[in-house]
């Protein structure tokens, strides 16, 4: 379907009808599952989130649909980025994403996650949203996967036994997110990254600004929720989930390192789907390859990850890429999202730059002619 035409529009302009074509559209694309795009999760977060709208795509007088974005100089992102885990475009007709880059005057749209049923481009890559079916119940789930992962199920089994024995105060609890518990993920978090040297995508601010939105959003069928391992008053391990309706998101775990050969990363997780079993029918485990999440998974859905130009002819397509000129991009891309200004993408891009030469013993100048170019992608945009 070709667009004539975008408005751009910020969450409080949504109206009845939006609203119903959105729910339409829901319905008629059943990949389009999970709390990321339900709308009360963008009108949960778009005052926390900077510079977020949506655009209404037309057909001459027709809504087709809506695209939601937050930009970035003259790049746009999916809403939310980089914790958004996935995006799509909101339609039931086939629209060209490239077309929406240049109606909107941007220079690329860069996205992670992308629910897509047109065909693969040249510079997007392949990935796998994978996930739990608790439909069966969760003594069937575990007594399938059980089958297929012995080893690993076993090696949970003696991590538990451990953990009771020297800890046997320790407890469980499935509970609605509340301030102590984000605070302490974000600070499990800032550690993590800081000690790994990956950017921390938390001191910008607004991203927990955005998890606090969340948990004030919280009702019976959409919110945020904790798995919590406590000792007595003792916080030992979180992990965040966001839920919607009869689907789960499992976002954010951390846990005491003090505790980490007792396994608890996967202990909570099992834990978490015996607690929602009867209530929640599929556990999402987001995309990626960790290797945790193919015993604790049970099916895969394709996604992508690239961007897609206004101008396809000036970008450098992926496949023409090499590995790391690919995962140097994927960092910058997630700086780029944090930060607002300039100063902090060049100090964020920097850091990158630092990593790649320490670990991949990269040379300086190769480094920065990869992420020189994509920082002075940076501009304003000509609309809105």
């Amino acid at each position: 379907m070709k667009l004539t035409h975008i408005e751009v529009i910020t969450a409080d302009q949504l109206n009845a009808d939006d609203l119903a074509l959105w729910t339409q559209c829901l319905k008629q694309r059943p990949e389009l599952w999970g709390p990321y795009f339900n709308v009360r999760y963008f009108q949960a977060i778009a005052k926390a989130v900077p510079q977020t709208f949506i655009a209404r795509l037309y057909a001459g007088d027709r809504l087709l649909g809506f695209f939601l974005f937050q930009k970035r100089g003259r790049i746009i992102q999916a809403f939310g980025a980089p914790l958004t885990d996935f995006q799509a475009v909101i339609t039931v007709e086939n629209i060209g994403l490239s077309d929406i880059v240049s109606l909107l005057k941007a220079r690329r749209f860069e996205f992670h996650g992308l629910i897509d049923r047109s065909a693969p481009r040249e510079n997007q890559q392949s990935q796998n949203r994978l996930y739990a079916d608790l439909s069966a119940g969760f003594e069937t789930y575990l007594s399938a996967n059980y089958e297929q992962h012995k080893k690993v199920f076993r090696n949970t089994e003696r991590c538990r036994r451990n953990l009771n024995k020297d800890y046997p105060d320790i407890v469980f609890s499935w509970e609605s997110v509340t301030s102590e518990t984000l605070k302490w993920i974000v600070a499990c978090k800032r550690s993590q990254y800081h000690q790994s040297g990956l950017h921390d995508v938390f001191a910008c601010g607004w991203t927990a600004d955005m998890l606090q939105a969340l948990a004030k959003q919280n009702s019976d069928d959409f919110g945020l929720m904790a798995g919590v391992y406590r000792q007595g008053e003792r916080i030992i391990a979180v992990e965040v989930a966001l839920k919607s309706g009869s689907d789960l998101h499992l976002w954010f775990p951390g846990y005491d390192p003090a505790f980490a050969r007792y396994g608890v990363g996967i202990l909570m997780t099992l834990d978490i789907m015996k607690a929602v079993s009867g209530h929640v029918k599929r556990v999402d485990f987001g995309c990626g390859d960790e290797a945790y999440k193919s015993p604790l998974t049970t099916h895969s859905e394709p996604c992508w990850e690239g961007y897609v130009s206004g101008t396809p002819s000036r970008d450098q397509p992926l496949s023409r890429m090499n590995g790391l000129r690919a995962q140097l991009m994927r960092r910058l891309r997630i700086v780029r999202a944090c930060e607002l200004k300039l100063s902090g993408q060049l100090h964020g891009g920097w850091q990158i730059v630092r990593r790649a030469i320490k670990r991949s013993r990269l040379s300086v100048s190769m480094a920065i002619s990869v992420m020189l170019p994509e920082l002075l992608l940076r501009g304003t945009y000509a609309c809105f």
